[in-house]
């Protein structure tokens, strides 16, 4: 192998994050990846769900593969319902993010609902929920929840701010992560869900073996033009 792409390799192996929390994800490239959906009937009782779906499973139309969606089942409120993999111990995520992207299919003509969080966390029956700027239209829109307090609060959208030492002390014991999908007033609308990764904060060896990488690849490519 040439000297310039050896180096490039190496570059390219050293700027991967080595975080010692790989993130959880799911492409829904082959299934739903152990997603559910979940509906309830009371807006702001988000500890236990009223009915409980699986989700359909569409091999392509997704970001980049499959993905899943589901049409509105009631005058409730439906979520997708993340599995035990996204759950438990999240307290190695803190800082870091969770991340995915929606779209919505509906008739023209429809008011959109913003009276449901974006994403609800459930800890010993109390639900921490987080609402992003906007809702997503029908093509792809990305989002990007923070897994600190910022932008949390209690119990529902009106409820107090989530401090520090409460998100810190929710985050052990996991028992529920719900991504909404009721964003239409009327049981109209179909949400699609992809991607979905919970990631850490890389640690600050991380960034050095980034720039060591990068490093590598600029000598290579001085070698390369000398």
């Amino acid at each position: 192998m040439p000297i310039p792409l050896r180096a490039l390799a190496i570059a390219v192996s050293l700027a991967l994050p080595a975080t010692a929390h790989a993130a959880r994800s799911a492409g829904f490239d082959t299934g739903n990846d152990g997603w559910s959906v979940v509906d309830f009937v009371t807006s702001n009782q988000y500890a236990a769900p009223d009915a409980s779906y699986t989700p359909n499973h569409l091999a392509a139309g997704g970001q980049s593969g499959g993905y899943i969606d589901f049409a509105d089942p009631s005058n409730g409120s439906f979520f997708f319902s993340a599995p035990g993999s996204f759950l438990g111990n999240l307290t190695p995520y803190y800082g870091g993010t969770l991340s995915y992207a929606q779209k919505v299919t509906v008739a023209p003509g429809f008011s959109q609902w913003r009276d449901d969080p974006d994403v609800v966390m459930v800890v010993n029956n109390q639900a921490y929920v987080y609402q992003s700027a906007a809702n997503p239209g029908s093509d792809w829109t990305q989002y990007t929840v923070p897994l600190s307090e910022t932008g949390w609060h209690k119990g529902s959208l009106n409820g107090a701010l989530v401090s520090q030492s409460e998100f810190l002390g929710a985050l052990p014991n996991v028992v529920a992560l719900y991504v909404r999908g009721e964003y239409i007033a009327g049981v109209v609308e179909t949400t699609g869900l992809d991607n979905v990764s919970i990631a850490a904060v890389p640690e600050p060896e991380s960034y050095a073996m980034m720039l060591a990488g990068l490093g590598l690849l600029g000598v290579a490519w001085r070698k390369r033009r000398g």
